[in-house]
């Protein structure tokens, strides 16, 4: 016999989990070997994975010192060990960032105005992340701490960063002129079709009518990414001088372009010389102290926080999608997770100190993405890692490899860091206040949340832990399904 599943697709009733290499409580899995290429997903990543991969740049430049090159070399260095969620550890999930976390990270970051210990404090930030996360999944008590957090706290934390983010992008930085005011027409189409194709509840009810609408949500903020992309010369936000000149003298106007011009090398030597904690030159040891680690204490718990919520996000949708594919088993194991994010992390301060965003488990958008065409049964996807492997290692980073992408990607770059934050900042909110029971548990998520965004995130913690007991009481640790 077999079984029906909702999408009415007949498979067998035995399922195994994806084939890979065991190790310790790990499973590596090789490209092409235990994954094969599904080409929906790499050419929906196209787009979307440069312009999100090299966010970032911009603040690398502008605020830690680092050249163009040394920042994309950064993010390519990150992209490697984002992949080694699924690739090396056997995460069944989408990775990303902790991106709720970025704005605070960033803006505590900010307040130390010497380069040197500003790096050394962000540096400090993700060692400190992926400590509490290693030593949670050895100890196994993840899951309790999560408990010893007061509601209001969990949701005022997430409110905050989202606070955080939206405001970073209308406030401006010390001469700078602000993002949203730099590019506002470019943002303002990027934002406002991402959030209708993502979030418009009229537009939902066309989806079913129309199925290029639903394939078009489906691209997540490459729509509208891309019609900025097209808009923004023609209103002078954006140049691409920089790009045609790869191709073009812009004297004589002959072609000029060779085969070396192709590729980038990321310079891996210099970011590790510059900004490795164990480099000698870096200067980095020198500032980590007591004192600066106990300053990135919150922050390590607020991320954490953060990131515990995504894992259960995660877990959530493949569970969802295991009722449509009895075929597979697929292994979620929340103390693997923890591991792998902890090693992670500090494989990441190891070899590049200041990754701000952090090494997080769940990339929510690709998730959704993925596991929708999962869902569709195994003609259409044959193991959820196919997916996986193919919005990733087929993409990115290798495509950051191909020059004339970044050069095309350049002018832009501020466009998508802003479109990552304020849509950070728009889900963020919405979620942080579904989560409050009552009108008291409102207050003290905003009151947090204000706070961790306008002050510190360690008089954030603090205004909610003692709002909550004062306020709540016992039932401040009562379950959301309680």
């Amino acid at each position: 016999m077999s079984e029906e599943p909702s999408n009415g697709k007949r498979v067998a009733p035995t399922s195994a989990p994806a084939p890979g290499f065991s190790w310790g409580p790990f499973t590596a899995r090789i490209p092409f070997l235990h994954a094969k290429a599904e080409w929906p997903e790499m050419v929906q990543n196209l787009v979307v994975a440069g312009a999100t991969g090299l966010a970032v740049v911009p603040i690398f430049t502008e605020h830690f010192g680092m050249t163009f090159e040394l920042a994309v070399s950064l993010c390519m260095a990150q992209a490697v060990i984002l992949c080694s969620a699924f690739f090396l550890f056997g995460d069944p999930f989408c990775p990303g960032w902790v991106t709720p976390a970025l704005p605070l990270v960033l803006a505590a970051a900010m307040k130390v105005e010497e380069l040197p210990e500003r790096i050394a404090f962000v540096t400090a930030v993700v060692i400190t992340t992926g400590a509490i996360f290693f030593v949670l999944g050895i100890t196994r008590l993840g899951a309790l701490f999560i408990r010893w957090v007061p509601l209001p706290l969990k949701s005022g934390i997430i409110f905050g960063a989202g606070l955080s983010a939206i405001m970073g992008e209308f406030s401006s930085k010390g001469e700078a002129v602000p993002r949203a005011f730099e590019y506002p027409i470019c943002i303002t189409l990027a934002t406002g079709v991402t959030l209708l194709l993502l979030f418009s509840q009229p537009l939902e009810r066309l989806k079913d009518r129309f199925g290029w609408l639903a394939v078009l949500s489906g691209l997540g903020m490459a729509p509208g990414f891309i019609l900025a992309m097209i808009v923004g010369p023609w209103v002078s936000e954006v140049s691409y001088d920089q790009f045609k000149e790869l191709f073009f003298d812009p004297v004589s106007g002959e072609f000029v372009f060779t085969i070396r011009d192709l590729f980038f090398i990321p310079d891996v030597a210099g970011l590790a010389a510059g900004y490795s904690p164990f480099s000698p030159g870096s200067g980095i040891v020198e500032n980590l102290n007591f004192g600066v680690f106990l300053a990135a204490l919150p922050l390590g718990l607020a991320a954490y926080v953060i990131a515990f919520g995504d894992i259960v996000t995660g877990t959530a949708i493949l569970k969802s999608a295991q009722a449509d594919r009895p075929d597979e088993e697929i292994e979620l194991d929340e103390h693997r997770t923890h591991l792998s994010l902890g090693i992670r992390n500090l494989a990441q301060a190891a070899l590049c100190g200041p990754f701000f965003p952090l090494q997080g488990p769940l990339w929510t958008g690709a998730m959704v993405v993925v596991t929708e065409r999962y869902r569709r049964g195994r003609d259409a996807m044959r193991s959820i890692f196919d997916g996986i492997f193919s919005y990733y290692m087929f993409g990115v980073p290798l495509l950051l490899f191909f020059n004339p992408l970044i050069l095309l990607y350049q002018p832009v770059l501020g466009v998508a860091l802003s479109l990552t934050l304020l849509l950070t900042g728009f889900a963020c909110s919405y979620v942080a206040l579904a989560i409050p029971r009552n009108r008291v548990e409102v207050g003290l998520t905003v009151l947090t949340g204000a706070v961790i965004a306008t002050q510190s995130t360690e008089l954030g913690l603090i205004v909610g832990l003692i709002g909550s007991v004062l306020l709540l009481g016992k039932e401040a640790w009562r379950e959301e399904t309680d």
